[in-house]
């Protein structure tokens, strides 16, 4: 089993290119953060990017993932005064965010195209809890695929020609550009610990895999030594210091994410769920399930049903 694929289809990733941006030096702007994850592809130029304590040049072909909540500053240069985002988009009139955006001062110019991400069902996803701050892929990079930067060439046209359908076209297209950027990082950063890291290690990411593969099975640290052909202390010990958390209790997060997505098929009965996840009874599955989650599954489920009504 894919362990990353099969964590992007518990969260049910949706992604959308919301913008091109033209811009011109001197040029700044300010986010105090996104309710919702974002990203941006440079196109051509360059230009910077700071966020919590870090600051990065972002040149041609790069591109860099923003968690939501992230508060961040984009600018031509250092020292360039940043305006709130909401003030940029004020030039163009009320209510015209996203489409093309031309701004500054007609210098240097820098062409951005930007997007962002929703998940569903994140809440006990080891995917998103371990996504770095920033995501940053560099265009030159060994490691960058050499498709990417036609890709986002492709993205940026469709944004500007506005054919029918475009809208689907540049969302698929913006998928398969997260998928890339994580690989990409894996393949680049040195950053020895995180989930991400640990789906690449030789021991450690083939225990993530059968425990995504047989989430049923009555795993018990003893057993998932074995798989890593490591002894139980040094198992334990590695497995924490990559993924953040004892083995077992990643198991019982994991398990839990799964029936959570499991009961939103309403054929479903919360034994069969149960039985999924690798509980015997129903009640032992509830007890776990509201300690891991704060609710009860039948309260979940409803809540869920509710939530499809309202859509």
């Amino acid at each position: 089993m894919d362990v990353l694929a099969d964590a992007l289809r518990g969260v049910r990733l949706q992604s959308r290119v919301d913008a091109r941006y033209e811009l011109s030096a001197p040029w700044g702007m300010r986010v105090d953060g996104c309710p919702y994850p974002l990203f941006y592809a440079v196109m051509r130029g360059n230009c910077l990017l700071s966020a919590d304590d870090q600051e990065l040049v972002l040149a041609g072909g790069d591109f860099v993932f923003i968690p939501a909540g992230v508060r961040f500053t984009l600018r031509d240069r250092k020292g360039t005064r940043a305006l709130p985002i909401a003030e940029v988009y004020a030039s163009r009139g009320p209510m015209r965010c996203g489409g093309l955006l031309r701004y500054g001062g007609g210098g240097a110019e820098v062409t951005l195209v930007v997007g962002s991400f929703t998940f569903e069902g994140e809440t006990l996803s080891p995917l998103v809890k371990h996504l770095p701050t920033l995501l940053h892929v560099k265009g030159d990079a060994e490691t960058t695929p050499r498709w990417l930067e036609s890709t986002l060439r492709f993205v940026a046209s469709e944004i500007e020609a506005k054919q029918p359908g475009y809208e689907t076209v540049v969302s698929r297209l913006a998928d398969v550009l997260f998928v890339q950027a994580l690989r990409a990082h894996l393949a680049s950063s040195s950053d020895g610990n995180g989930w991400l890291r640990a789906l690449v290690d030789p021991r450690i990411g083939g225990v993530l895999q059968r425990m995504h593969e047989k989430p049923e099975t009555p795993w018990t640290l003893e057993g998932l030594a074995r798989l890593a052909s490591m002894s139980r202390s040094v198992f334990a010990e590695r497995f924490r210091d990559l993924v953040g958390e004892a083995p077992l209790a990643y198991l019982t997060r994991w398990r839990m994410h799964r029936a959570m997505g499991l009961m939103r098929d309403r054929h479903r009965s919360l034994a069969e769920v149960a039985r999924a996840v690798g509980y015997e009874t129903e009640s032992s599955f509830g007890k776990a399930f509201k300690r891991s989650v704060g609710v009860t599954p039948g309260t979940f489920r409803q809540r869920e049903d509710e939530t499809v009504r309202k859509d």
